[in-house]
């Protein structure tokens, strides 16, 4: 037992720097582990976020869609009435 004690306060300096060491790595692992799950969360809200743009974007372009056969429909349906505004003024100078 005394040469345990004489072992310890022949070498305190170094067994305290290596218990320091030890637990300061446990701290910062501690840390780390805690860190990686609060990024985590954020990663799976912001890949949340960035599903609900994708289908917005989906969304719009589903509407640009449907907008430019509209405006097709329109332009053809112009076009057919001026034929048959042509059409019928052609029938009352008869």
């Amino acid at each position: 037992m005394t040469a345990v004690k004489e072992f310890v306060q022949s070498n305190f300096k170094a067994l305290f720097l290596i218990v320091s060491f030890i637990v300061t790595m446990y701290v910062q692992h501690v840390n780390n582990t805690n860190q990686i799950a609060e990024l985590k969360t954020k990663c799976t809200g912001l890949e949340l976020k960035i599903q609900d743009q994708y289908e917005r974007i989906d969304a719009i372009k589903l509407d640009k869609a449907v907008f430019e056969a509209t405006m097709t429909q329109f332009t053809s349906i112009q076009s057919d009435i001026r034929e048959m505004r042509g059409d019928i003024k052609e029938l009352l100078k008869k």
